[in-house]
């Protein structure tokens, strides 16, 4: 693993801010700074992917219910609507459609790598019992 580094401005103006609130550090130690295992490979990038497919599932179905009439006669209407209608519609349907089965890919391809890494084992098994 890489070792910890502390966050040390050289402005003025910026040492001043970050003895009063230090967020500058904070976001240096969580992006910069972030202590990671030097053994990395792409299985691991699966909970970023899946951070980023749940956010754009949220954000396309936020939108798309904002248009959607949930009434049985004039539902397939209000879908064809957004389709049609709604500023890039076709695209917010289709990501969010085809993001469901990518974020459920992403999913079992991200536990697939816990198995096959054995986070199951001591003492990480408390993480699946969760």
């Amino acid at each position: 693993m890489s070792g910890p580094s502390d966050y040390q401005p050289t402005h003025p103006a910026l040492k001043w801010i970050e003895r009063r609130l230090p967020i500058m550090g904070l976001v240096h130690s969580s992006f910069v700074a972030y202590p990671t295992p030097r053994n990395l490979n792409y299985w691991w990038t699966f909970g970023a992917i899946l951070s980023m497919m749940l956010g754009l599932q949220i954000l396309t179905g936020v939108i798309l219910a904002m248009h959607y009439t949930p009434h049985a006669d004039m539902a397939f209407k209000s879908v064809e609507s957004i389709v049609r209608d709604v500023n890039y519609g076709w695209l917010l349907r289709n990501m969010h459609a085809s993001g469901a089965s990518m974020f459920f890919l992403a999913v079992y391809i991200h536990m697939f790598r816990g198995l096959y890494y054995g986070s199951y084992k001591e003492p990480r098994e408390i993480l699946w019992i969760l």
